[in-house]
């Protein structure tokens, strides 16, 4: 059922972050804000860090509006650099360590940034990046010792004498959407909107008591945002630079976690991994859930294994989760006002029927970010449009269906590639399922899926066959996939979401 109180609460605003950062240096200079292995950031260090690296910045001729790219790892120099970059009016740009030299030299292209800075483990990648892009650039690696260390940038005066920012409506940060398909497009937040994503967080009763766990990488949205919040409310964050399910569950034991942010499938990893060496996590009292549709599966085997409902919520890159949320694993409720559902008309659509979620406030993103001082509105008389398919009942609460672009058209008929899958794990020999669209130049698209079995399944040749005559009698028959592919991984991203072009590549491999 949704949380009545949300919908109240996510119309007022947070501090902005910096005002809220100098806030807790004041307040509570020795209570710890970050958490990195062995070491440990007061919010007085964070403060006097922020201030001299915004120092070295100017020092550095970093001007307003310049563009400071960090391809690192979740660490505690990243909100160094995000902080600096409010006081600058500089730009901060996290990339994602994934990205090989091809898709940097598309993003620097862009850019052309005034500092850049990456992990020395990417030096291979970094050295295939096109000179010409880094010409004028100050590089820098994320270590915290050396001759090119990041901390080179850090000015002792400036941590004296510090000028808080007077525009709180300068971009200071830029998020590279992470859609599977098409070009990266650069989303842009302010002070201001971030104060309105951060207070929306308000009914999760946040407090200088919280401790969260960062496993999301800083260069996705929920990564970033949920270090801010965690900041903004004098809380600790603890850091992992990348997300592994024991390291997530010693975390939460040996710290006393309170919080932490999820896919579905890595909620998998951490049921998994806690089933097979059980930890104390009394502490943990909220799992927020994002990113993917949430299997009823799933959600029953990590409220019996964690003795915690997850909570969901939908989120994106332009809008971060701050517009709808819910306690239900497959519900969400929006704030009145600020969400519907459309149909291919742009009309709203009546309950019951499926629609394309829209979204609109203060808390939605500027819009995209294109050049130095451009950014191009991304909303249609005031409505971002979401590409998220949804159904509302009558109660409000809203359903998801999939996502616009994943869709499967065969025949005229709109097929849920969720839907398929939701009903494929239902096999006692199934274990995972991710359903997808090939392209078919009859029916437009042909419905086609790869299945991971069980360990106690057996995998023979006629495994797919007993899978796809088990589902023709439980979905119609439009529904059912025409090839089903036994695979030992399905393939996902980093977030843990299904790669459907990946699905399509490996099933339409496979020679009938």
């Amino acid at each position: 059922m949704s949380d009545p109180l949300i919908v109240d609460e996510i119309l007022q605003p947070s501090e902005t972050p910096l005002k809220a950062l100098y806030r807790h240096a004041y307040e509570q200079p020795d209570a710890t804000a970050l958490i990195a292995g062995d070491d440990v950031w007061t919010y007085g260090r964070l403060a006097n860090d922020v201030a001299r690296l915004s120092g070295g910045l100017k020092r550095a001729e970093v001007l307003p509006g310049d563009r400071i790219v960090l391809v690192v790892r979740t660490a505690p120099l990243y909100a160094v650099f995000m902080y600096a970059a409010m006081i600058t009016g500089a730009i901060v740009v996290p990339l994602k360590t994934e990205f090989k030299a091809i898709e940097l030299n598309e993003l620097l292209r862009m850019q052309r940034p005034a500092v850049f800075v990456y992990e020395a483990d990417l030096q291979d990648v970094v050295s295939e990046i096109d000179p010409e892009l880094l010409r004028d650039t100050q590089s820098f690696l994320a270590d915290d010792i050396g001759m090119r260390s990041w901390r080179c940038l850090l000015d002792d005066e400036s941590a004296k004498d510090v000028a808080l920012p007077v525009d709180i409506d300068s971009v200071f940060l830029l998020l590279a959407t992470s859609g599977t398909t098409g070009k990266p497009k650069l989303v842009a937040y302010n002070q201001r909107v971030m104060s309105y994503v951060v207070g929306a967080r308000a009914s999760w009763n946040i407090t200088r008591d919280t401790c969260m766990v960062g496993n999301t990488p800083v260069a996705h949205a929920s990564g970033t945002i949920g270090m801010l919040a965690a900041l903004i409310a004098g809380c600790r964050e603890v850091l992992l630079k990348r997300f592994d399910a024991d390291a997530v569950l010693d975390v939460i034991e040996a710290h006393g976690a309170t919080m932490v942010f999820l896919t579905p499938f890595l909620c998998l990893l951490l049921i998994e991994a806690q089933r097979n060496r059980p930890r104390d996590v009394r502490s943990l009292r909220l799992c927020v859930v994002a990113g993917d549709a949430c299997r009823p599966q799933v959600a029953t085997a990590f409220e019996s294994t964690f003795g915690i409902q997850l909570r969901n919520i939908f989120g994106m890159t332009e809008c971060s989760g701050s517009t709808t949320f819910g306690y239900d694993h497959r519900l969400i409720r929006g704030v009145p006002g600020r969400t519907r559902l459309v149909g291919t008309d742009g009309l709203p659509v009546a309950p019951g029927e499926v629609g394309e979620m829209q979204l609109r406030g203060p808390n939605l993103s500027l819009g995209y970010w294109t050049g130095p001082g451009v950014v191009v509105n991304n909303t249609q008389d005031g409505w971002f449009s979401s590409g998220d398919l949804m159904e509302e009942s009558v109660d409000g609460d809203y359903r998801f269906v999939g996502r616009r672009k994943d869709l499967i058209v065969h025949n005229a008929s709109n097929i849920s590639p969720v839907e398929v899958e939701t009903e494929l794990i239902q096999h006692e020999a199934v274990e995972d399922a991710a359903v997808a669209g090939a392209p078919d130049d009859v029916s437009g698209q042909r419905v086609v899926a790869l299945v991971k079995l069980t360990s106690a399944a057996t995998s023979d040749i006629s495994a797919a066959g007993k899978v796809l005559e088990w589902i023709k009698s439980r979905i119609a028959a439009f529904k059912v996939p025409e090839r089903i592919v036994i695979v030992d991984v399905i393939p996902r991203n980093a977030l843990g979401k299904v790669d459907r072009n990946e699905v399509t590549r490996i099933v339409m491999c496979h020679s009938d």
